[in-house]
């Protein structure tokens, strides 16, 4: 593999490899644990949470609202927040979607003025929902810059529960931030959904994680089973102790190379399919296709089963982070594979839609965009790509883990700003190298 400053170059495999990995905890469950650890009271112990650009954002704006953080080796101790008191004028949120808005909905318990903040993606990225719902329960948010949208300085409010009834294209990270802060808000918070609400499993991962730390929280079903409401009871968060399982959606990557190189085998330990990360379902689905999954304790096995025809249409609506993977499995199957269910992609860290449309056809992939679904159609020839080329990333760490796994099935590729997997998995290319010896004959288990 060669290297040149602001570009990765990836080489094709050299063989099929064996390998044993162990991905960092789970981002969605280390930003929910983190924050319920700033609200709890008193001293809450985590281990094997995410340390990545994103999550030491939440630490740094937890400690500015008043929490005290403290790390050592693989334990976070955090003393939840008393008086939410800034010791600065402004919180700066970095690039990370789900952090801010998090971070948006504990800073409206401010008892002095702040500026919520971030990067020049983040400011682009959609705040207004979750400003509104907010504001109708008491906080006072003024907008610094355009309305809707980040930077903004939250004022002392007077924060209180009730009900908020919630159209179905609310985003998830909204509904998620509400309920989060629920058992804060005096009387609780009770959510209602007009419709099927956005990304469900990531609602039913908030769920999840609450009960986790005792909070009295209850998901509202129709007759279909489909969720209809959330109801999340105010009460004291009591501090824990929290192991965060390892992240479904880092370890996708490696199980979706496994997927499209033949003879190959790998061991993802820390993992647990019942902690409710949605792309759990996305590694699943390669099952679907071939990719042998064998679960024992804490980790699962993944063999490959030899040439793949894709999924025919796959819905991805319940694995949206998991689509950029499964795209790339899709791109090398021997027939196309429409993917739909991909509305959100396009207000992630870019639009996913437009940047997998492309990025692929630099690849040599035909792909159609038709409204929101990717129709992939792959190259008949699966070999190394005739001529080099380079894959813009658009700051964003999944589309450089995606095609980087591409590129190690058939080379020629490039992939620009490759330090932007710091957002999810600052340790990727090590792993990505670790993979690399073993397909060259090394022993690296």
């Amino acid at each position: 593999m060669a290297a040149s400053k602001g570009t990765r170059t990836i080489d094709p495999l050299q063989g099929p490899f064996d390998v044993a990995l162990r991905v960092p905890g789970s981002k969605s469950l280390s930003n929910r644990a983190l924050v319920l650890a700033g609200l709890a009271h008193g001293q809450s112990q985590l281990q094997g949470v995410l340390r990545s650009d994103d999550t030491d954002a939440t630490m740094d704006a937890l400690k500015v609202l008043g929490a005290d953080v403290h790390h050592k080796d693989d334990i976070i101790t955090i003393q939840g927040i008393d008086r939410f008191r800034p010791d600065r004028g402004t919180i700066d949120m970095g690039a990370g979607g789900t952090p801010a808005r998090f971070m948006l909905a504990v800073a409206a318990f401010t008892e002095a003025p702040v500026v919520l903040d971030g990067s020049p993606r983040l400011r682009e990225r959609p705040m207004a929902g979750l400003i509104e719902m907010l504001t109708e329960l008491g906080a006072s948010i003024e907008p610094l810059a355009r309305p809707g949208h980040l930077p903004v300085r939250l004022h002392p409010g007077n924060m209180q529960g009730g009900r908020l009834r919630l159209q179905p294209q609310a985003s998830s990270q909204f509904i998620s931030a509400i309920m989060l802060i629920g058992p804060r808000l005096p009387g609780g918070i009770e959510l209602s959904f007009d419709g099927p609400p956005t990304s469900e499993p990531y609602i039913r991962l908030t769920i999840s994680e609450l009960k986790a730390w005792g909070v009295d929280v209850q998901a509202i079903e129709d007759a279909k089973g489909q969720l209809s409401g959330v109801s999340v009871a105010e009460g004291r968060i009591e501090a824990r102790e929290r192991r965060i399982p390892a992240d479904a959606s880092s370890a996708l990557y490696w199980a979706a190379l496994t997927t499209i190189c033949n003879r190959s085998r790998i061991e993802l330990h820390g993992l647990d399919p019942t902690d409710g990360q949605p792309d759990h379902q996305a590694i699943a689905a390669l099952g679907r296709i071939g990719l042998d999954l064998q679960l024992v304790d804490d980790h699962v096995t993944c063999t490959n089963g030899g040439r793949h025809a894709g999924w025919g249409d796959l819905d991805a609506s319940g694995m949206p982070d998991g689509a950029m993977a499964l795209a790339v499995v899709a791109a090398c199957a021997t027939d196309p594979t429409r993917l739909t269910g991909l509305e959100t992609l396009r207000v992630k860290e870019c639009d996913r839609v437009a940047a997998l449309d492309a990025e692929l056809r630099k690849a040599g992939v035909t792909v159609e965009v038709d409204g929101d679904d990717l129709v992939i159609r792959p190259p008949s020839d699966q070999q190394a790509t005739t001529s080099p080329a380079t894959i813009q990333t658009y700051d964003d760490h999944r589309m450089a883990m995606a095609f980087a796994i591409l590129g190690l099935r058939q080379g020629g590729l490039s992939i620009e700003d490759p330090d932007c997997v710091a957002k999810s998995y600052p340790g990727f290319w090590d792993d990505l190298t670790r993979v690399e010896a073993s397909a060259s004959g090394g022993d690296t288990r």
